[in-house]
């Protein structure tokens, strides 16, 4: 049977059969076991609500949690994606610079070939004009021989 303060406080006792009880005596035990019953309600009153607060913040925090979490496991991801993206970009420009770099060696090579080239031609012109230069001198020194 459940009690609270107001059914201590209104309870009546039946009149005593032979010696009963001092009634000042029973009304003052029956006052102080109110307030302390009052005092317990209050405590466990207290007390649901503290646990009530408790819960929800424990339900508040799993829910921070589980925030926490999803969020690291996207910035995994992310890293992850970045990661890749990055190797992909650095195989791309690695790429590219093998490219620019036969380009320039093979760039390189044309030049090289067109110079060796046109010292093949300058060597042949340098033949040709000292047998030139051969030819008029032989015939200027022949005109000399000619004149003297």
């Amino acid at each position: 049977m459940a009690l609270s303060p107001l059914d201590i406080l209104q309870k009546q006792f039946g009149p005593a059969r032979r010696q009963g009880y001092e009634p000042d005596d029973v009304h003052r035990f029956l006052d102080g076991v109110r307030e302390s019953w009052e005092a317990t309600l209050k405590e466990a009153a207290r007390l649901r609500d503290e646990l009530r607060q408790a819960q929800e913040d424990a339900d508040r925090l799993r829910a921070q949690q589980d925030e926490i979490k999803e969020t690291l496991i996207l910035a995994r991801r992310i890293s992850t994606d970045l990661e890749g993206s990055a190797r992909r970009e650095a195989d791309i420009i690695v790429g590219e610079a093998r490219l620019d770099a036969e380009r320039i060696l093979s760039a390189a090579h044309e030049e090289e070939r067109e110079l060796q080239e046109a010292v093949i031609r300058l060597k042949a012109s340098k033949v040709h004009m000292v047998s030139e230069l051969r030819s008029l001198v032989s015939a200027q020194s022949r005109l000399l021989d000619e004149w003297e």
